[in-house]
């Protein structure tokens, strides 16, 4: 097989990941309902399922760095996608809340060394013009697994069990492990006598790396937290697990369009501009739904976040491959991911009370409210990194964070 055919096969089996770890991570979503019913306890208590999962999820993202940049991404993958199927055999078949909330929290320690370590490895082995298409590619293919976790799940519930759809993933897990085992390893190893402290005191001296940590954190509570009680608030409202999950499913579909949108205007329009555009999305979907949770205000508030999710979280992601060098790039990229998901583990918390109440449009006011300084401090952060790369450039400093040639001068 020639080198292009070969490459081809391997992003398409990290897309296969991508689409598999986004499918365990929304599963659980449109099953709140269903799960909450079937072990008799309250929604809230099964969004504590859903926010263990991404605590965990975020917290395990920089563990799962570190190893990578030592022991290879591949491998580190591999051994995730494993530790998936038990934890979702265990969440499938669990008699209680408790084995739930810990089979949902350990599938999210395990799957967290996907995303990350997936976007090491683009780093690693692309050139940086084509990382940022490649990563919105991603993105669009985990969308794909959004929506079909809503929609599987819905459809599996009814035909079968709310159990079903989790048990699903813990066969595809280790099967795709397996195909996973025909990738070439790429990753920039740690220097030897390279402690853990001085690789993470080598990235938070970047003080470009600081910024994007803390805001990370904002960015994620709105793009990745609220937007889970859309189907919830459709079920409350008294339409099917099959309907809310068709209508939610839609997200997906707009996330794959946002991404070929990022792919084709990605070399004429500046990151800034796409951030700017995705946050404003993100903001009047939330507002959509505020006066009212129907299958037509849902289904904007779907598509604008789907649309907003493809426009700004590529960017996100790629600004960590640019900020560090290769060989701490594991742990930059899952620092920044840990932090998006542990903002959006802590606003499905911090809000799991509105939704047991039943009032989604305040937890939807909240949402768009989160949002908008999001929306606002983002495109001007990046139009101010794009400065700063290019006057690196006009004065040809380098350094840890110097980025390559083909960096510099994006927006």
């Amino acid at each position: 097989m020639n080198k292009p055919a070969a490459e081809s096969k391997h992003l398409q089996l990290l897309y296969a990941g991508s689409f598999l770890g986004n499918f365990d991570r929304i599963v659980i979503t449109p099953l709140l309902l269903p799960a909450a019913k079937g072990l008799h306890v309250s929604v809230a208590s099964v969004t504590v399922a859903l926010t263990a999962y991404l605590l965990l999820f975020g917290i395990m993202q920089p563990v799962h760095g570190l190893i990578s940049d030592v022991f290879g991404r591949v491998r580190v993958m591999r051994f995730a996608l494993l530790g998936m199927c038990v934890a979702d055999v265990l969440s499938g078949l669990a008699p209680n809340l408790g084995l739930l909330i810990l089979g949902r929290a350990l599938a999210g320690a395990s799957a967290a060394a996907l995303l990350p370590v997936m976007v090491a490895y683009v780093g690693d082995r692309l050139p940086f013009e084509r990382r940022q298409r490649t990563v919105a590619s991603l993105l669009a293919a985990g969308a794909v697994g959004t929506a079909g976790a809503t929609v599987v799940a819905g459809v599996f519930t009814h035909l079968w069990s709310w159990r079903a759809a989790i048990l699903l993933v813990a066969v595809c897990a280790p099967v795709l492990a397996v195909a996973f085992g025909r990738m070439p390893e790429a990753h920039s190893a740690a220097p030897a006598g390279m402690s853990v402290g001085e690789r993470l005191a080598t990235v938070f001296r970047i003080g470009w790396f600081r910024f994007l940590v803390v805001f990370a954190v904002f960015e994620g509570a709105a793009m990745l937290g609220f937007f889970n009680f859309f189907n919830a608030a459709l079920q409350v409202g008294g339409h099917s697990i099959v309907d809310a999950g068709l209508v939610t499913g839609s997200y997906g579909l707009a996330a794959v369009a946002g991404g070929l949108a990022v792919r084709t205007l990605g070399e004429r329009v500046s990151a800034a501009t796409h951030f700017g555009v995705g946050g404003a999305l993100l903001c009047a979907g939330y507002l959509v739904c505020v006066p009212a949770q129907s299958m037509a205000t849902v289904l904007a508030g779907s598509v604008l976040s789907g649309l907003a999710f493809a426009l700004v979280q590529s960017i996100v992601q790629t600004w960590g491959t640019q900020v560090a060098p290769p060989q701490v790039r594991g742990i930059a990229t899952s620092l920044v991911a840990s932090a998006v998901y542990t903002g959006a583990a802590l606003s499905t918390f911090l809000v799991s009370g509105l939704a047991d109440e039943k009032h989604f449009g305040p937890l939807f006011a909240i949402a768009a409210a989160v949002t908008l300084p999001v929306a606002l401090i983002g495109p001007v952060a990046r139009a101010r990194f794009a400065t700063t790369l290019a006057q690196q450039q006009r004065a040809g400093t380098a350094g840890a964070a110097a980025p390559l040639p083909a960096e510099r001068n994006r927006g």
